[in-house]
């Protein structure tokens, strides 16, 4: 009794171990989604096999035929090269299913089936080249099959490719599964991608405007990420009918991003001025990236998929210690910047996951990467915009420093000048000479002289302010500019003036002895020109002094 047990056993195992890697795994379709997980479903052709030319059941056939003796690959993930497979399939009812190969690069794909109903395989293609008549999947692959629900279907596929990153799971659809699917998958994709290459030229608008190089780096990042997206979800194929797998020119264009990325948070930060050794760090980084990403199409892809990975990883880690750096020290500029990262990086750890035997297949894993991406370029372009922001505030400080008088406040000489320029209509000019300043000096103190000058462009900004400009336009001369609609209002503006100046002279004089003001008008209706018209001004009011010196 014992032995038979064993013998039975030994059977079971024989049978779990021979004959159904023989016959193929059974999937039932249901309703919905059925995913086969890669797990010891894949067998490996030799390399001396030319996949290109197989394209009918006859020339399939050899590879059927000797199937059960091609070795087992525990998992596609990591590896390259070609892989066959044989699946039986149990339909829950009458119609077509989607099959979805989850690979990123297959350079060619095969199916063949048949069932009992069937006199000849049905042939499909999905290769990325040749994908015309199957359904656009951005990411993966995917073809229709036809079949009967009392019907046993025998699925072959063949594959190959220069890279499997990630295990070859695969996906069953019903058609309501499938089409809710595709339009999700491809919408999320097409509406990053479509996001990412806005940005970028918006980026290159920004730069044309402003001739800033920081605008031109951001637009090389935001881009070179679009196109590389493009590229690999197979998007840049389907538009231009490219005669080359361009799906793998995402991972080559990749360190070309990354260059970019580097030189614009360079500029981003003001490396230059404000952090030189971080500086040059990037500098070197961006430099190696370029190198990097030159060799790399001319080594395998392999070597050039790891480089780019390692390329990623470096850069991840580096953005966001940069980010966290700069927010330590009140840089603002990083919370966009920080946040873009962030959520990237997270997406990146979500499609690892999303790709590991330990998570199961995560919905949407690489549509998640691209859509934060895209988000990663918005806040990097928010970032522009910050940057902008300072640089105008700066601007705008250097601006008013550059035309305001630093004791008194009011518009220096090259303000004065501006505004000369800009003249015209009805106006008055007042030119006014402080009196009594040196005595103030040599007795109180240049302190106290200080003061007198101050206290001499308060009251004329109180006087003047609300009908015109009032400057210093030198060590004891002030000028005010003040405006008039007709030439009545004019003449009683003059009358003004006048009034208040001798006001102002006699209200200084209370304060400090013997100070007071001298000044000369002239109005726009008396000269051809504002200069003549501040030169008038500027003369009757040395005749003026005089008549007072005269006087005292």
């Amino acid at each position: 009794m014992l032995s038979y047990l064993q013998c039975l056993r030994a059977l079971c195992f024989f049978s779990l171990a021979v004959v159904f890697p023989v016959l193929g795994e059974v999937v039932d379709l249901k309703n919905g989604k059925v995913t086969l997980q890669d797990s010891h479903i894949w067998r490996e052709l030799p390399a001396s096999i030319e996949l290109a030319n197989i394209d009918s059941a006859t020339l399939l056939q050899p590879l059927q035929t000797g199937y059960e003796h091609l070795p087992i690959a525990p998992s596609l993930g990591g590896e390259s090269g070609s892989y066959i497979t044989k699946l039986l399939l149990k339909p829950s009812a009458d119609g077509h299913y989607f099959v979805v190969i989850n690979a990123n690069f297959i350079d060619i794909g095969l199916s063949a089936y048949v069932s009992g109903s069937q006199t000849r395989p049905q042939i499909e293609v999905f290769s990325q080249l040749a994908d015309d008549a199957t359904p656009h999947l951005l990411h993966f692959q995917s073809f229709a099959i036809q079949v009967n629900e009392s019907e046993t279907v025998e699925l072959w596929l063949v594959i190959k490719a220069k890279q499997f990153p990630t295990p070859v799971s695969i996906s069953f659809y019903d058609p309501a599964t499938f089409y809710e699917y595709q339009i999700y998958n491809n919408g999320l994709s097409i509406a990053a991608i479509t996001t990412m290459t806005l940005l970028a030229l918006l980026a290159i608008l920004v730069y044309l405007s402003t001739k800033k190089r920081v605008a031109l780096t951001c637009a090389g990042y935001l881009g070179l990420h679009g196109i590389g997206w493009a590229a690999a979800s197979g998007l840049l194929d389907d538009l231009f009918n490219i005669p080359t797998n361009s799906t793998y020119w995402g991972m080559m264009l990749f360190p070309f991003a990354i260059a970019c990325a580097g030189q614009f948070v360079s500029d981003l930060f003001d490396c230059p001025s404000n952090h030189k050794k971080l500086f040059r760090f990037l500098r070197v980084f961006s430099v190696i990236s370029v190198v990097l990403g030159v060799t790399m199409w001319f080594l395998p892809f392999t070597t050039g998929f790891l480089i780019s990975h390692l390329l990623a990883m470096v850069w991840m880690i580096l953005t966001l210690s940069i980010g966290v750096t700069m927010l330590k020290i009140r840089d603002y500029r990083a919370k966009y910047f920080l946040t873009g990262n962030l959520l990237y990086s997270a997406s990146l750890g979500y499609y690892i996951c999303a790709h590991s035997h330990y998570f199961g297949e995560l919905p949407y894993s690489e549509s998640a990467v691209v859509v934060a991406l895209s988000v990663d370029c918005i806040c990097i372009l928010l970032c522009l915009a910050e940057w902008f922001k300072l640089q105008q505030i700066e601007f705008n400080r250097n601006y008013y420093l550059s035309r305001t008088d630093a004791m008194t406040k009011l518009g220096n000489r090259f303000a004065l000048s501006e505004c000369i320029e800009q003249l015209n209509g009805f106006y008055v000019v007042v030119y006014v000479d402080l009196d009594g300043l040196k005595t103030v000096n040599d007795r109180n103190g240049h302190q106290e002289g200080d003061k007198l000058i101050v206290e001499t462009a308060r009251l004329m900004q109180r006087s003047f302010s609300h009908r015109g400009s009032v400057f210093r336009s030198g060590g004891d001369e002030f000028v005010s500019i003040l405006h008039a609609q007709s030439a009545p209002e004019l003449e009683e503006l003059t009358k003004s003036c006048r009034s208040h100046m001798d006001a102002l002279s006699y209200e200084l004089s209370q304060a400090w002895r013997r100070a007071g003001v001298s000044f000369g008008i002239a109005t726009s209706v008396e000269c051809d020109s504002a200069k003549d018209c501040i030169f008038l001004a500027d003369k009757r009011m040395y005749q003026y002094k005089s008549i007072n010196k005269k006087l005292a």
